[in-house]
């Protein structure tokens, strides 16, 4: 279910999902280009994270964007509801930049107790099938009355055009358009998104790649449609993210929550992303502001 237009705003999308009946593992938590919202309706979201020893549970898990997977330890049944949300949508719900949560993991209590509190309970007391329009209809309410301070325009223009073209845009580029300086631009963006635009386009291009792959291109085709050097520097890449060349990679996504499926249960993805082709950008209008 995405949110295309929550007052306003775009860049949520909400995914209720069960799993059960699958042998105890492991998932990978990806990197992606947004922050990921995590409402645990079963034994609590339990994560291993980077740099970090031991595990953590959560019940209302709020992940912030990172460019290494974390590991998502389950028993075989996971039950819940994952929101992804644009670094926009983090503005709008919280009042604060996405860099506050760049590769960090914090129960959603921790900045909007009242907002957990409601997804947590209004979520669990619903059936599975109404479980998206009812956690919708409250981030929609939670958007009502937040008063975020806007974000600086010439950051989020710079996010939109590597959003816009899957991560295959220069920095050069970015501050041709911009009419900026690069260190003014790495400046502003890094102190809204965490990450300067040559990071943010790298973990654009790995979203975008890791989707093709995940729905069957092959790994040459995907590597010259990302915008990577050749099939061997993408393999890199995947390597240095996910801790597994793409080969590798769709075999252990494949491995998991194995044997759900065989007991006939609904298995829906834990974390999907809203991924798609884009178009490379070639517009060449400037977009400095004046006065």
């Amino acid at each position: 279910m995405e949110l295309r237009h929550v007052r306003g705003l775009t860049g949520i999308s909400i995914n209720p999902y069960r799993i059960i009946g699958a042998a105890p593992g492991d998932h990978l938590g990806l990197p992606s280009s947004t922050v990921t919202l995590i409402v645990d309706l079963d034994g609590g979201l339990s994560l291993s994270e980077p740099d970090r020893s031991g595990r953590r549970t959560f019940r209302c898990c709020l992940g912030g964007m990172h460019l290494r997977p974390v590991i998502i330890h389950h028993t075989g049944t996971q039950i819940g509801v994952a929101a992804s949300l644009s670094p926009a949508a983090v503005r709008a719900l919280f009042g604060l930049p996405a860099a506050e949560l760049w590769t960090t993991n914090i129960e959603l209590g921790d900045v909007a107790p009242g907002l957990a509190r409601r997804l947590y309970d209004a979520t669990g007391t619903v059936p599975h099938e109404e479980r998206g329009p009812v956690a919708a209809r409250i981030i929609d309410e939670a958007t009502s009355v937040a008063r975020a301070r806007a974000i600086d325009p010439d950051a989020e223009r710079a996010w939109r055009l590597i959003q816009h073209a899957g991560g295959q845009i220069t920095v050069a580029r970015l501050v041709e358009l911009s009419g900026w300086s690069a260190r003014y631009l790495t400046r502003v963006f890094t102190a809204e998104y965490g990450v300067g635009p040559k990071q943010a386009a790298r973990l654009a291009r790995f979203d975008h790649a890791r989707a093709e792959l995940e729905t069957g291109g092959a790994i040459a085709d995907v590597a010259a449609d990302c915008g990577y050097a050749d099939q061997a520097h993408l393999t890199r890449e995947f390597a240095r993210i996910t801790g597994h060349p793409p080969k590798e990679f769709l075999a252990v996504r494949a491995s998991e929550f194995s044997g759900a499926a065989a007991y006939g249960i609904d298995v829906d993805e834990l974390c999907p992303r809203d991924v798609r082709s884009r178009p490379i950008l070639t517009t060449t209008r400037r977009w400095r502001r004046h006065g």
